[in-house]
C-alpha cells in the first residue's frame, strides 16, 4: 500500500543525490524478527527520524506489518507521529522538560517516568486534557548498570508510590536498557537480568506490577531468549541491519535474514580527466599516479558522506568499485573511475547499497569512518530526499 510521502525516484527531476528506502523490506523485517522473537511483541524504535531514514512512513510500516507500538527519544518526536495521524502506543524513552508535560498528555504519549516533578506535572496535564479518555499509562525505567536514565530500587518504589496515588496516571511499564547486548560475552546481560528481576520483584512484594516488561533492543532481542520477555524495542534490525557481526551471525544461525532498506544513491556530476602528477581536493593528498579518468559525485560530509572516507572509500558506477580519490569535501567528491567503461554524466551513483549486483553495505562504510552504523544512517543531511519505494 503505498504511502503518501512515496514517490519514484523518476520523480525527482535528476536530484543530486537521494536516498531509496524500501518498505516493503522494512515489513519483511518486522515480520520475520515477529516470528523470531514471539511470544514477544515488537515495539518499532523510530526515534532520531527512523534512524534518519523518515520517522512517519517508517512508523506506518511498522504498524502494518504487526508492531504493537512506536518508540521515540523525546515528545517532540512523538507529537511529528500523532501530527501524522498515528493512533498507536507511543513510547518516550529518554528526558522531557516539565514545561512539555501538557504537550505529552495532549498528544496521549506514553511517558518514561524519573523524577516526582515530571509524574506530578503531567497528573495534572492529564486531568486538565484526557478526564474523559481515562489515566494516562507510564513507565518506569530501572538503573541495572548502564547508569542512563535509571531509578534505584527505593527510588523506583517511591516513584511507583507517588504516581499510583496521582490522579490521571497509571504505572504500565518496567524496563531496562542492556550495556553490551551486542557483545558475544553475555555475562553482563544476564547479571542486568538478575538485578532488574530483583528490583520487579521488589516493587510486586509492595503491591506494583506491570502490564509490560522489556530489557532487549535488537541486539539482545535477537541473541538472548531469556531476555526477550513480553516486548522487545526493534530499532536497527528493523532497517535490515545486524548491530555486530557476532549477532550477524547468531541470526543467520537462527534463520532470521533481515532485508536493508537503504540505498543511498547520487549522480555522476562532471568528468574530469587528470594527468600524471596533477592532485585532487583539498590538501592534494592524493596524486595521479599517470593519466587517469575521474567522475564528481555531488554529496559531501554536510549529506552524511564522512570525511574519514577520503581516499579510503570507494562508490558503484557501472556496477563496478570506484575508489575514492582525495578529500572528501562539504558537498563533493571525486572517485577514479579509469577502465570502467560508458560512464557519461547523469549517470547513478551507488553510496550504500547495490548496483547491478554489486554491493558496498553500511557496515563496510562505518568500519571504514571507524564508528558504527547507527552513525552512519542517523548522520545523513537534509539534503539527502528521502524517497520511499516500495
Amino acid at each position: 500500500m503505498a504511502l503518501p510521502l512515496a514517490v519514484n525516484a523518476a520523480e525527482l527531476n535528476q536530484p543530486r543525490s537521494w536516498a531509496e528506502i524500501d518498505l516493503a523490506a522494512i515489513r519483511h523485517n518486522i515480520r520475520a524478527l515477529r516470528r523470531h522473537l514471539a511470544p514477544a511483541q515488537i515495539t518499532a524504535v523510530v526515534k532520531a527520524n527512523a534512524y534518519g531514514l523518515g520517522a512517519i512512513p517508517i512508523a506506518k510500516a511498522a504498524l502494518e506489518a504487526g508492531a504493537v507500538g512506536l518508540a521515540v527519544a523525546t515528545c517532540e518526536e512523538g507529537q511529528e507521529l500523532r501530527r501524522a495521524g498515528i493512533v498507536a502506543p507511543i513510547l518516550v524513552l529518554g528526558y522531557v522538560p516539565l514545561e512539555l508535560a501538557p504537550a505529552a498528555a495532549e498528544a496521549d504519549l506514553t511517558l518514561t517516568i524519573n523524577n516526582a516533578e515530571l509524574a506530578q506535572a503531567l497528573s495534572r496535564a492529564a486531568n486538565r486534557s484526557r478526564r474523559k479518555a481515562g489515566p494516562l499509562p507510564v513507565h518506569l525505567k530501572l538503573e541495572t548498570g548502564l547508569h542512563r536514565f535509571g531509578l534505584k530500587p527505593q527510588q523506583a518504589l517511591e516513584l511507583a508510590h507517588l504516581i499510583s496515588s496521582l490522579p490521571g496516571l497509571t504505572l504500565q511499564g518496567l524496563y531496562t536498557h542492556f550495556a553490551t547486548g551486542d557483545e558475544e560475552d553475555r555475562s553482563f546481560v544476564f547479571e542486568q537480568k538478575r538485578r532488574f528481576e530483583a528490583i520487579r520483584d521488589y516493587l510486586a512484594s509492595h503491591g506494583y506490577t506491570f502490564k509490560h516488561q522489556h530489557l532487549s533492543n535488537s541486539a539482545s532481542g535477537i541473541s538472548v531468549k531469556e531476555a526477550r520477555y513480553g516486548l522487545c524495542r526493534v530499532g536497527l534490525a528493523m532497517y535490515g541491519y545486524y548491530p555486530t557481526p557476532v549477532i550477524a551471525e547468531e541470526a543467520r544461525k537462527a534463520g532470521l535474514f533481515l532485508r536493508p532498506a537503504l540505498t543511498l544513491k547520487s549522480t555522476v556530476a562532471s568528468l574530469p580527466t587528470i594527468e600524471a602528477g596533477e592532485t585532487a581536493g583539498y590538501n592534494r593528498t592524493w596524486m595521479a599516479p599517470e593519466r587517469r579518468q575521474l567522475a564528481l559525485v555531488p554529496v559531501g560530509y554536510a549529506d552524511g558522506y564522512r570525511r574519514a572516507l577520503s581516499n579510503k572509500g570507494a562508490v558503484l558506477v557501472n556496477g563496478q568499485k570506484a575508489p575514492v580519490v582525495g578529500r572528501i569535501s562539504m558537498d563533493q567528491f571525486t572517485v577514479d573511475i579509469t577502465g570502467i567503461e560508458g560512464v557519461q554524466e547523469g549517470d547513478e551513483v551507488v553510496l550504500i547499497g547495490t548496483q547491478e549486483g554489486a554491493t558496498i553495505t553500511l557496515e563496510e562504510v562505518a568500519a571504514l569512518c571507524d564508528t558504527i552504523s547507527y552513525e552512519i544512517l542517523t548522520g545523513l543531511g537534509r539534503r539527502i530526499r528521502r524517497v520511499y519505494i516500495e
